[in-house]
């Protein structure tokens, strides 16, 4: 976001309300300039930026600070300021922290955030170790300065025209300086920050860092420092910040302002993540309930259709629409690809994939292995009708009831698929090579058949599963919310049903379809992908999935974290996926 301000030094303030909430406990500024001749004071100014008090939309309300330290200790404290219109009624308060090193000065200005015209007071109170100071001043807002205060009152305010916007940005690339983002003991978390002025005016103002907790959103750590970059310029910064308490996953806030520029991007890092232990959610009849629907999957005929669809294939393979029954009689299917070699006696190795939320798959194309990419119900339209004729949203279709929610016929369905691969060995299928692989969605769906089938399984290639730990997700919805369809459509689904049903109900539901209690019956080492910007699959759910895996099945196991991304994997570590599966699957 680009704005013009028009005064010389502008200093980043983070703070919350006066009823006790601070912003930045250490605040770095201009303290190069040792004072003379001030021994034993410590004297605070505060005066307006407009020597008239006349503010506009265009100079905003800014007032100089201005605190010599002549003491040999440092002085800490907070400035807080309280506005008040005509009406005495308060306007807006904030309180800072400063801290002033020994025999040092601090210089800054304080921008005062406005929205309404008129006249105003403000009352500014400083309190330091040694000294306790008090400043009232009276100033108007509007327009510009011409503008009479009964002219202020009548019209609305007015912007100044995008015309005034200077051309530029400060471009930003903060990388850790582990690849995946991960940090064990004691050492500092660097981050180092490569700048870029595009501005032909020099850039004034700060930049800071918050480091919050990824699930409580807490800040654990801040600061804030002095930036001035001449125009068309570069510089690099780096950020040493303290290790956090307790192993988890944090979120870093990189905050930048300057006279013509504002921005903020997320980063995040991972602390000791081994040791993330999320606590399970699982129900006393898990197990029963499952055996309980595998058992009434079982008492389906599959009716295995398997039909050949030139249009799809190629010289070397051949592709196949399968199509079988599912839990209650529901029709699914997939796209089968086989290598023609196949049909010289050659038997090749399985992948079963599973899609995404609704998201209809294609075939996969490979010359090396058959392959069966998997639609579930709900994924494509053939069955919608049969499962959805209210269309309500899928993700909560009946999910007050775990016995009746669709993910019991979903979490079956990817079952039957594996079914019909050990029906059809003499296809050209090798038995003892079968893999799951899936992202997202499907990513989840290949751990819960890995767990739920007694078929032997040689891998499971999963990136950033979804459904892993849906209390902690709940929990921690306002860091991610906006960005999370799974909360998104929990939250409807609550609250056009708030009168029947609660949250609580609705977890304990879910509860049965968390993919961390699927987790430790997973006997085959697998592949787990994590991109920690991650919204959707939260990296604190799915490395805590992962933490459950049996010892033995974990030691064999791999996990790649990927700091700067979101719900993706990198190129390369496709590409890795592929030398994971070739290596599994060899002969």
């Amino acid at each position: 976001m680009r704005r013009l301000l028009v005064f010389v030094f502008f200093v980043l303030l983070i703070a919350a309300d006066a009823r006790g909430n601070r912003g930045f406990k250490s605040v770095a500024h201009n303290y190069n300039v040792p004072l003379n001749n001030q021994k034993g004071e410590v004297n605070v100014v505060i005066t307006p930026a407009e020597k008239t008090s006349r503010f506009t939309t265009k100079t905003k309300v800014n007032y100089k600070l201005f605190i010599k330290n002549g003491i040999p200790q440092n002085q800490e404290g907070t400035i807080s300021f309280i506005v008040k219109d005509t009406a005495n009624k308060e306007v807006s308060n904030k309180i800072y922290d400063i801290s002033i090193p020994a025999s040092k000065k601090f210089e800054t200005q304080i921008n005062i955030p406005h929205s309404g015209d008129g006249i105003f007071s403000i009352a500014f109170v400083v309190e330091l170790n040694k000294v306790k100071s008090s400043f009232n001043f009276k100033y108007t807002f509007g327009v510009n300065k011409k503008t009479s205060l009964a002219k202020i009152e009548k019209k609305p305010r007015i912007e100044p025209p995008v015309d005034d916007e200077i051309e530029g940005e400060i471009i930003s690339k903060m990388k850790s300086e582990s690849d995946d983002g991960i940090y064990i003991g004691r050492s500092p978390i660097i981050y180092n920050v490569a700048l870029e002025n595009t501005y032909d005016v020099t850039q004034i103002g700060t930049i800071a860092y918050v480091v919050k907790d990824a699930v409580e959103g807490s800040v654990m750590s801040e600061k804030i420092y002095d930036l001035q970059m001449p125009r068309r310029s570069s510089r690099n910064v780096q950020f040493k910040i303290a290790p956090p308490s307790k192993p988890g996953i944090y979120n870093v806030d990189l905050i930048i302002h300057t006279n013509t520029y504002d921005d903020t991007t997320h980063h995040t890092f991972g602390y000791e993540i081994a040791q993330i232990s999320n606590p399970y959610h699982k129900p006393d009849d898990f197990n029963k309930f499952w055996k309980e629907a595998l058992e009434e999957l079982a008492a389906v005929s599959p009716e295995y259709a398997v039909e050949e669809d030139p249009s799809q294939s190629t010289k070397e393979v051949t592709v196949y629409k399968v199509s079988m029954n599912s839990l209650d009689n529901i029709r699914v299917f997939g796209w089968l690809t086989i290598p023609k070699d196949v049909l010289r006696g050659k038997k090749y190795p399985v992948i079963v994939g599973y899609g995404g939320y609704q998201i209809p798959v294609k075939p996969l194309i490979s010359n090396d292995f058959v392959q069966l990419a998997f639609n579930v119900r709900g994924s494509d339209v053939e069955n919608m009708e049969d499962i959805n004729p209210d269309k309500h949203d899928l993700l909560t279709l009946n999910i007050n009831d775990p016995y009746k929610y669709v993910y019991r016929g979903i979490y079956m369905d990817c079952v039957r698929a594996l079914d019909f691969i050990f029906a059809k060995e003499e296809m050209g299928f090798d038995l003892s090579r079968v893999a799951l692989v899936g992202g997202s969605q499907g990513a989840a769906l290949a751990l819960v058949v890995g767990g739920l089938t007694n078929k032997k399984i040689k891998t499971i290639v999963a990136d950033n599963p979804t459904f892993c730990d849906f209390h902690l997700l709940m929990h921690m919805q306002n860091e991610i919310k906006s960005e999370s369809f799974v909360i998104k459509y929990i939250n409807k689904y609550l609250d056009e049903n708030r009168n029947t049903i609660a949250e609580a109900d609705v977890l304990n539901s879910l509860s049965y379809f968390e993919v961390q209690n699927f987790v430790p019956l997973i006997n085959c080492p697998i592949l787990l992908g994590i991109g920690l910007l991650d919204p959707l699959a939260p990296a604190v759910t799915t490395i805590g999935a992962f933490n459950k895996l049996k010892p033995a099945v974990q030691k064999e196991s791999e996990m790649y974290t990927f700091p700067g991304l979101a719900h993706e994997v990198t190129m390369r570590h496709n590409r890795f996926k592929s030398l994971w599966l070739y290596e599994k699957l060899a002969q």
